[in-house]
């Protein structure tokens, strides 16, 4: 039986693509329990509190993922014949894509990062959409309903086993894979089939194209940021260079392809398409930086954390056997934690409880509620590498956080330093501010541009004898005309109390400017600024571009 053959059995609108369809047996796991969460589940977390139109849910955008791995892999299955694409591997890569996200919790990766972190939990939402997709295939009606196509008894387990590796595996991460380059095809081969089978089981190095399309940990050219990068955007409304032309003009032109260093077959794009490529990591950095990372919603991020963590242990979810599990506890079970969503705020405000803990939660919540959240005061750009050059701070979450501890310990000692030079009274030293951070990456780690690692296709698409064609890199010189030297930038920006946007505090937030900047040149964080001469100095017009400004200024009329 092929479904893929088979007229859907849904057609859903959708305002990226059109329509969503979606054929029988698919049908069958939208009409979950597991899957019907995700319509509780914002896609963006708390960023409608700052873009009122980010209201969509992990519902619509798991749809929208499971129809572009549908799509791309048909195209495949009709393009290159000789890849034998069969209807098990069909199911299992859409099954994948639709369920990817079913494990994720309330406000998204708020749940799964700032409060697991602040939980001493190092939980992680891919672990448990292993579990309820594991939960969702075992069960009868489910597994009755895609025996016909995944098959029974152990390979219908290996296919299981298959969707979760789809999401969460590493395949392509070998430990040797320098020394590959130094091997002849054949012990090439052998060694990197030997690895493969140390990493995954679903799927033979054969298809290997295949772990490259739902959750691409490679290069992160996958249809889930192709689909949440273009649903984003339009629901934000900030344009990003990828775009609905740019995700077509791909599926046009994608070809599985062999790596030139591994052998293994993978997903690939004709070359006249690597500025979409590019813009695929330039958009997630620029979404990151407008929306994602937005200064006010990431303020409201660590209010809503506060509110959690302290209402979390009077928060009760029936699980297994009826056993009661507190909010940071549900992780445990997957029947207590379906029963956890954003609807969490309302449960909290709600509330009849006494418990002070649970009515500072509720105030925090309040706070959000009448913006009571701060504002933005200062802030600047850095490179992850000037971190490293002091005492070896690590380039990820960790080292940036490393860098507002710093900053914030030195911002107080200049600021109460000028507070007893201005005799301003411990005014200017009492000020509460927070010292916050944003890592704004495209995807891999700080130095890599996502393109570097994607392979493309020179000439016109075709199969060789039965084979697919020589894969290829994008040379040197596209990457050092192209590319950044460092992928990912961090900011570090202070929020501070609205009232300091009153007329008679100005003052102190140029205060809190000089004293951020003077910090991050203290801790060799910033390049230290070249002084501006003294007014009664007059600037040699030759010095710089800004001296000649300050000049043509002092001489206008």
């Amino acid at each position: 039986m092929n479904w893929t053959n088979q007229a859907p059995k849904h057609i859903i609108n959708d305002n990226v693509y059109g329509t969503v369809r979606v054929p029988s047996p698919i049908d069958k796991i939208l009409d979950t329990v597991e899957f019907q969460r995700l319509r509780s589940l914002k896609q963006t977390g708390l960023v409608y509190r700052v873009y009122p139109n980010c209201e969509h849910s992990r519902f619509v955008h798991s749809l929208g993922t499971f129809s572009l791995a549908y799509n791309l892999v048909d195209k495949l299955r009709h393009n290159q014949p000789s890849l034998n694409i069969t209807p098990a591997d069909h199911t299992c890569v859409s099954v994948a894509a639709l369920l990817h996200d079913v494990g994720h919790g309330p406000f998204s990766h708020l749940f799964d990062g700032e409060f697991a972190k602040r939980c001493g939990s190092s939980f992680k939402h891919e672990d448990m959409s292993i579990r309820c997709i594991r939960r969702i295939m075992m069960n009868d009606d489910i597994k009755s309903s895609f025996e016909s196509i995944l098959g029974t008894g152990e390979t219908y387990e290996q296919n299981v086993q298959f969707i979760t590796e789809l999401i969460s595996a590493k395949p392509f991460d070998f430990k040797d894979y320098e020394s590959f380059k130094a091997l002849s095809d054949s012990e090439r081969e052998e060694a990197v089939e030997k690895e493969w089978s140390s990493l995954v089981s679903g799927r033979g190095p054969e298809k290997s194209f295949l772990y490259d399309i739902v959750s691409n940990s490679d290069n992160g050219h996958d249809v889930d940021k192709m689909d949440y990068l273009l649903r984003d955007s339009k629901a934000s409304g900030v344009a990003i260079t990828f775009s609905e032309a740019s995700l077509y003009r791909l599926l046009d032109h994608v070809r599985v392809v062999i790596d030139p260093n591994s052998g293994l077959k993978r997903i690939g794009y004709s070359m006249k398409c690597v500025g979409e490529i590019k813009s695929i990591g330039d958009s997630r950095q620029e979404l990151h930086s407008k929306v994602y990372q937005h200064k006010a919603v990431r303020f409201i991020e660590t209010l809503m954390v506060d509110a959690l963590y302290k209402a979390g242990d009077l928060l009760k979810y029936r699980g297994t056997n009826g056993r009661l599990f507190s909010l940071s506890e549900v992780t445990e079970d997957v029947e207590a934690y379906m029963q956890t969503s954003d609807f969490v705020e309302q449960e909290i405000l709600n509330s009849s409880s006494s418990d002070p803990r649970m009515i500072e939660a509720q105030q925090c919540l309040l706070k959000i509620q009448r913006r009571e959240i701060g504002c933005k005061v200062g802030c600047f750009e850095m490179s992850p590498k000037n971190a490293t050059q002091v005492d070896g701070i690590a380039n990820n979450e960790i080292g940036a956080t490393e860098v507002v501890k710093k900053v914030e310990e030195r911002m107080k000692q200049i600021l109460k330093a000028t507070d007893e030079a201005e005799g301003l009274e411990g005014k200017l030293e009492n000020i509460q501010f927070r010292v916050m951070h944003s890592v704004l990456g495209r995807g891999l780690d700080e130095k890599t541009h996502p393109v570097e690692r994607q392979i493309f296709y020179d000439g016109k698409p075709k199969d060789n004898d039965g084979q697919p064609m020589m894969g290829c890199y994008v040379d040197d010189d596209y990457i050092i005309n192209n590319c950044p030297r460092m992928a990912t930038k961090w900011e570090i920006f202070v929020m501070g109390d609205r009232s300091l946007k009153d007329e008679c505090n100005v003052g102190f937030i140029e205060h809190i400017k000089n004293a951020l900047r003077e910090a991050g040149e203290a801790e060799k964080f910033l390049t230290p600024r070249k002084r501006s001469p003294p007014q009664d100095e007059n600037p040699d017009p030759s010095c710089s571009v800004a001296a000649k400004r300050r000049l043509f200024s002092s001489h206008a009329p």
